[in-house]
């Protein structure tokens, strides 16, 4: 390999490593401790606007929660989590799709085009699971 491609490989090999790395933030974590559950179910006010949850996901025990959300179309499905110390994202799953709206996020603001329930996965980062870390969480979901 000549001497001047040396610098571009290194460069090259040191980003790739950072995306991986960036990557695992918001990946979330496979460990299952059990059997699948049945998605939770959030109790909303009784306007059946605004619902809130609060939770803890612990190492390789509890990596992750499902929360099912009854929508109708054109209504707007907004989701915010709050945690400490910020290793807990969200992916929202349409009702029947296996695939998520997107990658791991903090806030979601959607309007479903048809009837079902939605699927708010809170889930641990792999990292954090991995080194046995535990997030306390608030889940706010909004339906208008």
């Amino acid at each position: 390999m000549p001497a001047s491609f040396r610098p571009l490989l290194a460069a090259t090999c040191l980003g790739v490593l950072f995306a991986c790395a960036h990557l695992d933030a918001a990946t979330p974590s496979t460990a299952k401790a059990g059997a699948a559950k049945a998605p939770l179910t959030l109790k909303f006010d009784k306007e059946g606007v605004r619902a809130t949850a609060k939770g803890k996901l612990k190492g390789t025990k509890e990596v992750a929660h499902d929360y099912a959300v009854p929508m109708q179309a054109g209504q707007t499905l907004e989701v915010t989590l709050s945690d400490k110390p910020g290793t807990a994202f969200t992916y929202l799953y349409r009702p029947g799709a296996p695939q998520v709206e997107g990658e791991g996020r903090k806030h979601w603001k959607v309007t479903p085009t048809s009837e079902g329930s939605y699927v708010v996965h809170v889930f641990l980062t792999k990292s954090a699971a991995d080194k046995g870390e535990a997030a306390s969480y608030e889940l706010t979901v909004t339906r208008r």
